[in-house]
């Protein structure tokens, strides 16, 4: 230690170290900012503290002085958390004045003080702690900071002069780096925890960063999968919620009369079930003017995110009614971001929190971005919606038109009929699969299935096309189907139908050489359709296969004047109790398989269902079609297994076509 310079009595020439002649500014070294902040940081003050109590009472004890202080010293006086001896009514408040304070003088120094006779010392002989404390032995050394700050001093004091030894100066120099370790300890905790704060806060920012770049990156993916309006509000309140945590999300959209209407959640009625408290907050959320004063209109109608941080903040920029809805709702912070589209916002996203908050710049652009990817998304389902509105209305429409030409079928008394008629379970429109039974004059009974290219209501408008065409035809050239068909590939062409189309078309005969059987004959021809199905009466199935021919439309393409004897009849045998099914393409298409393993199905299941009753048979292979991917046409017909050789007719011969 520096032995300081001393002063008293019996001192010659009274010396004094230069230092303490030293004039003191205004406020000097006691106003430096980082000295008054680590002051402020050891929470030291004028209460008593248990360390710095003892500290003094070693103090006195070991120096055998009757007072001990431990004195920080701010800018306007001096506190002593450590005290041991001084008077009332000193000792009480703890703190003097700077008018009292020896002690200011080792702070603006950084240096010992030693007094043997302030009445004499030209530094504190007018200091009033002379005076009024009795002080008149001082000697006080500095306590420092880590950073060399010197925060105070601790000292010892005699009320009559003194002459100070080295040793007791030394040890008094040990006690004040002993305190100077404790404030620094204190100090070093400040810190820590400081750092440690900091620290968190640092984590905190770096978790909510990370959780920002989640939200924003599952909002990038989360969008595509949203089918409706009501899935992007899921899927918004599912994002946010990783990130954001809000309490209540909403959803309005703006429509084209400029109403903001939103989308119904169970924290709000709708009007049919409000009751009279309720009443005031259907009619304004539910739906209302794109002026209104709402956050989401402002925000729908500004293109900017409103957010109020807590209740107060709402209350001062709304009407009472809104008001009290939203303390209804049990909310603080509130928050509106527009959701853009192509012309500017088409509604707005609604966050709410239960707390208050303030929304970071991140937070904000956080709720911007995803805004962003909720308007496309919502725009995508908006006109996902409209479309399959509009795929519904022309499906619904395209049914009711094809129903209306595929009636129910004329049947004879001498077979059973049973059709039917099935669009595909897909969102595909509706296609040209049709049927047809009709009676000629000659008796003959006309069967026809057939398929038109295309989904769509040209495929329906032509398949009425050529369904009229065919039964015209066939009631005019009372001819074979062979001709029918190549008349109606003529009239398809000179009418202009310009379409593709597969079709058979038989007629059910009964000549007079197989009458005495009870059997009748099917004659028909196939125009690129699949083949037509027989089960006999032992219950044997097989697919009445021929030579494909051309589609209807094809041969017509190239020639005004088809060749009618390109087309061919063909004719098989109906036994009584015989079955004939006519049938398209959806009823064997699979989307795993190909078309002979649909129909080897076909085979399989007819000879299994070959006694069923003739309704149940079409119903059980219609339950069978695992999904129809294409509409399905049926028309199955059966000889009655009952029909016996009938005597001749004494009446006139019906005339039947030569066998």
């Amino acid at each position: 230690m520096t032995n300081p310079s001393t002063s008293g009595p019996g001192s010659a020439g009274r010396s004094t170290d230069r230092r303490d002649v030293v004039a003191l500014p205004d406020c000097g070294g006691l106003c430096d900012p980082q000295r008054l902040a680590a002051l402020n940081e050891t929470g030291l003050g004028v209460e008593s503290d248990r360390v710095m109590d003892a500290l003094t009472e070693r103090v006195r004890h070991r120096l055998d002085v009757p007072v001990a202080l431990v004195s920080l010293v701010t800018p306007d006086q001096q506190m002593f958390p450590g005290m041991a001896g001084l008077p009332e009514p000193w000792a009480a408040r703890r703190s003097t004045p700077l008018s009292h304070s020896f002690c200011q003088h080792v702070v603006a120094t950084a240096a010992p003080l030693v007094v043997e006779d302030a009445r004499e010392h030209p530094l504190v002989r007018t200091n009033l702690a002379v005076t009024e404390l009795g002080v008149l032995a001082y000697a006080g050394m500095p306590l420092s900071d880590e950073a060399g700050n010197v925060l105070g001093s601790l000292c010892a004091i005699d009320s009559r002069p003194r002459r100070w030894t080295n040793e007791e100066l030394a040890l008094l120099e040990d006690l004040a780096r002993t305190c100077s370790i404790e404030l620094r300890l204190r100090l070093a905790r400040v810190d820590a925890d400081r750092e440690r704060r900091r620290r968190d806060a640092v984590d905190a920012a770096l978790r909510r960063s990370v959780e920002r770049t989640q939200t924003l990156l599952v909002a990038s993916q989360a969008f595509a999968s949203a089918e409706t309006v009501e899935d992007v509000r899921d899927q918004i309140g599912d994002i946010v919620r990783t990130g954001l945590r809000p309490a209540y999300v909403g959803l309005s959209l703006l429509d084209e009369h400029e109403q903001m209407h939103r989308l119904h959640d169970d924290d709000f009625q709708s009007p049919d079930e409000r009751t009279d408290e309720h009443a005031e907050r259907a009619d304004l959320w539910l739906r209302y003017d794109l002026t209104a004063p709402l956050p989401s209109a402002v925000a729908a109608r500004t293109g900017r995110v409103v957010a109020f941080p807590d209740r107060a903040a709402f209350d001062a920029a709304h009407p009472a009614a809104l008001r009290r809805l939203h303390a209804r709702l049990g909310l603080q912070a509130i928050a509106a971001a527009p959701l853009p589209g192509p012309e500017g916002p088409i509604g707005a996203m609604v966050l709410g929190w239960e707390h208050p908050r303030q929304l970071e710049h991140a937070d904000l652009v956080a709720l911007t971005t995803i805004a962003g990817y909720a308007g496309q998304a919502l725009l995508r389902a908006q006109h996902r919606q409209a479309e399959q509105r509009r795929v519904t209305a022309t499906r619904e429409l395209l049914e009711t038109l094809q129903h209306s030409l595929l009636t129910a079928p004329f049947e004879p008394d001498h077979l059973e009929l049973a059709v039917r008629y099935l669009p595909a379970s897909c969102d595909a429109a509706i296609g040209g699969d049709w049927y047809d039974a009709f009676m000629l004059r000659d008796g003959a009974l006309c069967v026809a299935i057939g398929d038109v290219a295309g989904h769509d209501r040209e495929a329906v408008a032509a398949m009425g096309q050529l369904r009229s065409l065919l039964r015209g035809i066939a009631y005019s050239a009372r001819d074979t189907p062979a001709v029918v068909l190549a008349e109606l590939d003529s009239a398809v062409t000179d009418l202009a139908v310009g379409t593709l189309a597969t079709a058979v078309f038989a007629r059910i005969e009964q000549p007079r050489r197989l009458a005495a059987r009870g059997v009748r004959r099917v004659r028909w021809s196939n125009a690129g359709h699949l083949p037509p199905l027989l089960i006999d009466p032992a219950g044997r199935a097989r697919l009445l296969h021929t030579q494909p021919e051309l589609l209807l439309g094809v041969r017509s393409r190239g020639s005004a004047h088809p060749d009618r004897s390109a087309r061919s009849d063909h004719t098989h045998e109906l036994e009584p109790g015989s079955t004939l099914l006519l049938f398209t393409d959806g009823l064997v298409e699979r989307r795993d398989s190909d078309l002979d393993a649909g129909l080897a199905w076909l085979v399989d299941r007819a000879v299994q269902l070959a006694g069923a009753p003739l309704e149940e048979l079409c119903d059980e292979l219609l339950a069978e079609v695992p999904e129809r991917v294409d509409d399905i046409a049926m028309l199955a017909l059966r000889t009655h297994p009952e029909d016996r050789p009938r005597p001749p007719s004494a009446g006139p011969e019906v005339r039947q076509p030569a066998d």
